[in-house]
């Protein structure tokens, strides 16, 4: 990404309606995953990115339709790799506000139903993962596996 902002801030943290956080002179990477009720691969993808401490970013994730829990099946696949789930929360996205955020990555190939100011962020990906199947531990691998890949480039995106 040309314009990269640079990354000075640590992973974590919360910015929703009401918090004082702004974008201010030392712009950060706030990245926000978004699928259906932040349940399997938004949380998914939130704990991969949360896990690579070094890369200096803020990380959040949410659902589209609102907050379903964690799946059971989705802590469990990424305590497979290490990646503890448990400190994460389900969140809507309404909780957000979308101009604290510099990149939105929607996880579900629903980017269409998206707010338009969340659609207009500096970087919006529709990475389109298939809905892992609620009990079947391949599916969520499956997802979890093709969200690490694009984690990877998103990183590079991000950081140059």
């Amino acid at each position: 990404m040309a314009n990269a902002y640079a990354c000075t801030s640590t992973v974590g943290g919360g910015l929703r309606q009401g918090d004082n956080a702004a974008m201010g002179s030392t712009a950060i990477h706030r990245v926000i995953f978004v699928c259906r009720q932040n349940s399997r691969r938004s949380q998914m993808a939130h704990g991969l990115l949360e896990a690579r401490e070094s890369s200096g970013l803020e990380v959040f994730s949410a659902g589209l339709d609102g907050a379903g829990g964690l799946a059971e099946e989705a802590i469990t696949v990424m305590e497979e790799q290490g990646i503890d789930l448990l400190g994460q929360s389900s969140n809507s996205l309404r909780e957000y506000l979308p101009e604290l955020f510099s990149a939105v990555i929607v996880l579900c190939g629903c980017l269409p139903e998206l707010p338009p100011a969340w659609q207009q962020r500096p970087l919006v990906e529709d990475w389109d993962i298939p809905d892992p199947t609620a009990g079947d531990l391949d599916s969520h691998r499956r997802a979890r596996d093709l969200i690490t890949g694009r984690i990877d480039v998103l990183l590079q995106q991000l950081t140059g």
